[in-house]
């Protein structure tokens, strides 16, 4: 058995930089994809370093089992006795009761752009505070907090050093991430369906609500020939003992879900094996996590989970994520497309978003168009890399009628153009002595 921790190249040139910057600073971080192996990374500096104190600070307990679960196939028989693991929340419970901590000669900052969060911070920086000569590590998908102002973590945090930076692009042109197939339909068709007709049946002028009812007729039959989730889960996952998670927004719409299981995913397979975690209820869903990951019978298995596999937790083997749960934040976004995505998988990983994530944070021209970006750069630079932007696979089964909805909510609610926008508010200005 060969204990020793061997890097994958692109990790083995961030560690390289890592130990070149902690020489000439005591403050630096790295900032990969979610998938890279970041933790590998820290384990390498905590095996090479066997003298020295490590301190890591993560999001969950999750986060640290697992990555302690796929260190022991990298590297079988060693056991890292100089890392200690705590959460953040356990951090700021420390901070408030003002117990004396040990000293580190490293403090590590998983997913650091938390830090900059009101409470957390606390915590962070009273370990920092407890060893002020320790050097300061952090990683993370992302320095920026997206719905904190853009607040850059890397500046506030490692005063901007930054000794290596990927973007999820050049990880899928480099071949360090394997590029998905894309999946875009949606789940909850019936209730947007149900408000376009609240709002149409609002209409007074008879011409108007005759030709809004003819465009959602044209539209309901569209979504008909769309089909539904299972039809569009059955015509892209052909593998019957897939392992699918799928991310939920809360633990009511879990429930619902679970309870779709078989109307989901009969089409793949009959025999279906259904689990869930919760951060509200994380001792059973320990026990449901290990589970799904053990099991390797002949049945479709489905993880459902809330805020619980978001970040940091890689699970070998998983075929497929069904997104259901809606978010503004690219973080939440990436951090769940991860999922998916690990660092020398096999195959091409499917993304079932049922819930226009993908819209609503950009649009598919947007990442497109940054992977065609960082093919150009790659390629100016003299690079040669393994993909083309062209092989990330995006099927859009609601085009369609997404872009028919679209075209009816706006002839309902149609918007003003500036020219009128102005002359709304010269009325109203006339109206009130001049006076907006």
């Amino acid at each position: 058995m060969n204990s020793q921790i061997e890097l994958y190249q692109h990790n083995q040139v961030a560690y390289d930089k890592l130990c070149d910057m902690l020489s000439q600073s005591d403050r630096a971080c790295v900032i990969q994809p979610t998938g890279t192996g970041k933790f590998v990374i820290i384990a390498k500096l905590v095996q090479d370093n066997p003298d020295k104190r490590f301190l890591l600070l993560g999001t969950n307990d999750y986060m640290f089992i697992d990555q302690m679960d796929n260190l022991e196939k990298i590297a079988p028989g060693f056991h890292p006795d100089n890392l200690q693991f705590k959460t953040y929340s356990a951090a700021m419970v420390h901070a408030r009761s003002e117990h004396v901590t040990l000293q580190y000669d490293y403090i590590i900052l998983d997913e650091f752009h938390h830090c900059g969060a009101p409470e957390w911070s606390k915590g962070v920086q009273w370990f920092i505070d407890g060893s002020p000569d320790a050097k300061l590590l952090g990683f993370s998908a992302t320095p920026i907090r997206f719905s904190d102002d853009g607040r850059n973590m890397a500046d506030e945090i490692f005063e901007g050093n930054i000794v290596s930076s990927m973007e999820l692009e050049e990880a899928w042109l480099r071949g360090i991430l394997p590029i998905p197939k894309y999946v875009i339909a949606l789940y909850d068709a019936p209730k947007e369906f149900g408000e376009l007709k609240v709002s149409i049946e609002k209409v007074k002028d008879k011409k108007k609500y005759s030709k809004f009812t003819k465009k959602y007729e044209e539209l309901r039959r569209s979504l008909q020939d769309a089909g539904g989730v299972d039809t569009v889960i059955a015509k892209h996952l052909k593998k019957s003992d897939a392992k699918i998670i799928v991310f939920c927004p809360n633990n009511e719409k879990l429930q619902e879900f679970m309870a779709l299981s078989h109307e989901w995913f009969h089409g793949v397979n009959e025999n279906i094996h259904v689990y869930k975690t919760t951060s509200a209820d994380p001792t059973a869903g320990t026990e449901d996590f290990q589970m799904f990951k053990d099991d390797d019978s002949g049945a479709l298995k489905v993880l459902y989970c809330i805020n619980q596999l978001n970040e940091a937790v890689h699970i070998s083997g998983i075929d497929a994520i069904v997104m259901v749960r809606p978010t503004k934040s690219p973080v939440i976004f990436h951090q769940q497309l991860g999922r998916a995505l690990s660092s020398g998988g096999n195959g091409t990983p499917l993304v079932f978003d049922l819930c226009n994530n993908f819209g609503s944070l950009g649009g598919i021209t947007g990442m497109q168009k940054r992977l065609e970006r960082a093919y150009g750069e790659m390629t100016e630079c003299g690079e040669k890399p393994i993909h083309d932007p062209k092989d990330f696979n995006v099927i859009d089964e609601i085009k369609d009628p997404r872009e028919l909805a679209a075209e009816l909510r706006e002839a309902l609610n149609p918007k003003m153009s500036i020219d009128d926008k102005i002359a709304f508010l010269e009325e109203v200005a006339a109206q009130n002595g001049g006076i907006l």
